[in-house]
């Protein structure tokens, strides 16, 4: 097994972990947690009234003796949702050290073996300017060696188009369910709301978490420079001084806040991490998506 993205350990600590959603999504095999529907599971749910063809042990023959009334037992069926885990693998995510990339993998692997322990459909992709690699759906811890092998693999190549990338996801996904996005988001606004909007549509329960390098969030340049955009590779030759961080630091906040309200106005949860943060913080940080 890969031991640089997930270990043994780690792995002990979350595979009792549920990735919650805010929807509920009908399953489509038997899981661990509940289902919209009515089952057969030990845990009561209500009281219905008795049709021909039910079978008769459920029925509550102490309400009969009361109420000479038939009324059947539903208990709560339990079934697996779709966990959609989308990594962004463009050219932007190889900065920083770790880069964004490397840790973006942990987080993705982290996900996706909660998801395989609940007996969940874990679908993992990753994207740049569309699809770029994707595994089919997958349950059970088993599988995380599919995982950790596919996340391994996969390389940082081209521009970021979530537009694009996101439309055809939502176009193809047969199984809506909790989408998982990881990226550091460095398109235009319009590109990133288009792309998630897309997924809003499809009636995924959308989850954004937003990777940072902890020079990006607080830069330590100064003089003159020759910078190199990441994915394009346009250079352009600047004078960092102290106004000009600061006015950095003002389009950043606004930056992040942009993508903040646009996820709480379309109900979506937004997290903000820094590579900086130890995986067991990040960890610890993800609790509130966590059942």
């Amino acid at each position: 097994m890969p031991q640089n993205l997930i270990d043994a350990e780690l792995m002990k600590k979350i595979e009792r972990l549920s990735i919650a959603s805010k929807k509920l999504f009908p399953g489509s095999m038997k899981g661990k947690r509940r289902s919209p529907k009515r089952g057969s599971s030990v845990e009561f749910a209500d009281y219905r009234d008795y049709q021909l063809g039910d079978d008769f042990r459920f029925i509550d023959w102490n309400i009969y003796a009361r109420l000479d009334k038939l009324l059947l037992k539903t208990f709560v069926d339990e079934e697996n949702i779709y966990i959609h885990i989308l990594l962004d693998a463009s050219r932007s995510m190889n900065f920083g050290t770790p880069s964004k990339l490397k840790y973006g993998k942990q987080i993705a692997a982290a996900l996706g073996y909660i998801g395989l322990a609940e007996l969940d459909m874990v679908v993992m992709t990753t994207f740049a300017e569309s699809l770029a690699g994707q595994l089919r759906p997958m349950r059970g811890k088993d599988k995380i060696f599919t995982l950790l092998d596919f996340l391994e693999n996969t390389q940082s190549s081209q521009e970021t188009k979530m537009s694009e990338a996101f439309r055809r996801y939502a176009l193809t996904a047969t199984h809506p369910g909790v989408a998982i996005v990881i990226s550091d988001f460095l398109v235009p606004q319009a590109d990133y709301e288009e792309g998630l909007k897309a997924l809003i549509h499809k009636n995924f329960d959308v989850n954004v978490v937003h990777v940072m390098n902890e020079e990006e969030l607080h830069p330590t340049l100064s003089g003159e420079l020759k910078l190199q955009d990441a994915e394009t590779g346009e250079t352009k030759e600047v004078t960092i001084t102290d106004n000009m961080l600061k006015g950095y630091q003002k389009r950043l906040a606004r930056f992040c806040q942009n993508l903040s309200q646009f996820c709480a106005k379309n109900n979506s949860t937004y997290l903000r991490v820094s590579t900086n943060l130890s995986f067991e913080d990040l960890i610890l940080t993800l609790q509130r998506w966590f059942t």
